[in-house]
């Protein structure tokens, strides 16, 4: 798709939007003309639309490594604190509930007050059950291939099944879908929408995968309430009525336009935080563990190949929210999200089988997240 704009200053300033395919571009450019009558013909615009969109789609790639490299930066910030002990595991036990209640809450209020995308009864629906349906879809693909590579329950099976399952569904998403969003004509409104999204990925994680490493019927309900979930229903449900309007930033009361600049300010510090301790968790297995090569190729195969695809077809093929589609796009080239080894570590499973597919998903996917993305631009907006 081209999203450009053509300014024409020698005639009063006036513009054209190209939204759309090449043709749509090409035919709004002769609307345009027409219209205008000018006498000078469109063989220059309709030069400039293929220059634009040859342009854009050969920035793709560079755009999201751009968004991709920082990301990978703060994990190996987070890796070298813990390396040099700057950053110990007391530490991070203080610092991964502040991120969990307290920063991360605070950027998801921030992104969802006011946000007249996160009323629509659509996106709550669709964003809710595609968030845990498309998750449920790939532990059910990971339990199946870690069948097919001879995993056996208590060795391993279940916890590959809840971590390869699980993509990463925040932290990493975050900075890049903010990047992406204004190509593909959209603003920081998205991460509203990913937050609805997220809240039923916590879904199948606290429910079903909960149940798959511990055998019980219905998971841990209770954990279900926790300071994200909290603040994506508060959120929604204040963007529902007029009590957003309380945080307004312009015009509401100095009270609630102060607490909404101070949730802005920490939630800023929600994910650079999370990256970083998701590098001092990576640095504590790094040797420790066994390295097995049907877990990663297992995770590999599932993750960042096998997913991506399922995604995609979902984000081009299902009457969604271009937005959604947006969330649906990133969340697709994510690798294996790491709260699967804080589950696996608290309810009996295999943390080293989260951690080499974690691991081997990130590594992998510094080079697999541009690559799918620039092939899922074309795939979902042709």
């Amino acid at each position: 798709m081209c999203f450009h704009q053509i300014p024409f200053q020698k005639h009063g300033g006036d513009h054209i939007v190209l939204v759309g395919t090449v043709f749509e571009a090409l035919l709004r450019v002769d609307n345009w003309c027409e219209s205008r009558k000018h006498n000078w013909t469109c063989a220059s615009l309709r030069l400039a639309v293929y220059e634009e969109c040859s342009q854009r789609r050969a920035v793709e790639f560079a755009v999201v490594l751009k968004a991709v490299l920082p990301i990978y930066l703060l994990v190996g910030v987070g890796m070298a604190l813990r390396g040099f002990k700057v950053l110990t595991e007391d530490m991070e036990k203080g610092l991964l509930k502040m991120v969990i209640h307290c920063l991360y809450p605070c950027l998801i209020l921030d992104k969802t007050l006011g946000n007249d995308l996160v009323r629509q009864s659509s996106v709550l629906a669709w964003g809710v059950g595609l968030g845990c349906g498309l998750v449920l879809i790939g532990m059910l693909l990971s339990y199946l291939t870690g069948m097919i590579l001879g995993l056996k329950p208590g060795t391993g099976r279940r916890t590959f099944c809840v971590s390869a399952g699980v993509q990463n569904y925040g932290y990493t998403a975050i900075p890049i879908l903010l990047t992406l969003a204004p190509v593909l004509g959209g603003d920081e409104r998205v991460l509203g929408v990913m937050f609805v999204h997220s809240l039923g990925v916590e879904i199948a994680i606290w429910m079903v995968g909960v149940m798959v490493l511990t055998g019980s019927v219905f998971g841990n309900p209770k954990l279900l309430i926790n300071g994200p979930i909290v603040a994506v229903i508060l959120g929604v449900g204040l963007s529902s009525t007029e009590g957003w309007r309380f945080f307004d930033l312009e015009n509401g009361p100095i009270v609630g336009s102060v607490t909404r600049q101070t949730m802005g300010w920490l939630g800023a510090c929600a994910f650079p935080m999370g990256l970083m301790l998701i590098g001092a968790t990576m640095y504590d297995f790094i040797g420790k563990e066994r390295l097995s090569a049907k877990i990663g190729i297992g995770g590999l195969a599932v993750r960042l190949v096998v997913m991506p695809l399922v995604i995609m077809c979902a984000a081009k093929y299902l009457p969604l929210l271009h937005e959604l589609k947006l969330v649906l796009l990133v969340q697709a080239t994510m690798p294996a999200a790491v709260s699967p080894v804080f589950v696996a570590r608290h309810y009996g499973g295999s943390p080293g089988v989260a951690v080499q597919v974690v691991m081997a998903t990130s590594i992998v996917g510094l080079f697999t997240i541009p690559l799918w993305i620039s092939w899922g631009v074309r795939f979902i907006f042709p």
